[in-house]
């Protein structure tokens, strides 16, 4: 995959017609994924492709990157690789969207024309592990700092006081 992809594309065009972009994007460029990345360097490989089948029109691709994101062990960075393919149902309205075959996902087309970046970023978002850890066994967990180390240690919750305490005194002292 090489080149540069547009900015905008008209995705119901592209379902329609059935054409493929190849392309690359500099992750900098999606700036709502920037600041989960501990570095936004790098670029992601694209390939998407636009089809339709009866009145279903579709955008199917494939995103290949790795993102240098933190541990929340150790504090420190670490690549993650990043394989997606994704199927979005071109829909205008919501009904459309609840009609739409199972496997794919919705995409509301409201303008003319939609920027790729985000499409590609959503994608992205989605794939993100929900805590990003280094592999069990790995030496991030020697290097924990001492801070972290300490909040990780349990913590004994102190007795509770029973509220009706006094009442139960009250009613043992008639």
């Amino acid at each position: 995959m090489s080149g540069s992809l547009p900015d905008r594309i008209d995705a119901l065009r592209l379902a329609e017609t059935g054409r493929t972009l190849r392309g690359r994007l500099p992750l900098a460029a999606l700036t709502r994924l920037a600041p989960t990345l501990y570095t936004p360097d790098g670029e992601v490989a694209v390939e998407m492709s636009g089809s339709k089948a009866g009145r279903v029109r579709t955008l199917h691709g494939h995103i290949v990157t790795t993102l240098t994101l933190v541990c929340q062990r150790c504090l420190e960075p670490m690549t993650v690789p990043i394989d997606v393919q994704f199927q979005l149902g071109l829909v205008t309205t919501e009904e459309q969207a609840e009609r739409l075959p199972e496997g794919l996902e919705p995409l509301l087309v409201t303008e003319p024309t939609l920027r790729l970046a985000e499409v590609i970023e959503d994608e992205l978002v989605l794939a993100l592990p929900i805590v990003a850890l280094h592999p069990e066994g790995s030496a991030c967990a020697a290097r924990v700092p001492a801070a972290v180390a300490a909040v990780q240690e349990p913590v004994e919750p102190e007795p509770r006081k029973n509220p009706f305490a006094v009442l139960a005194q009250l009613k043992n002292s008639h």
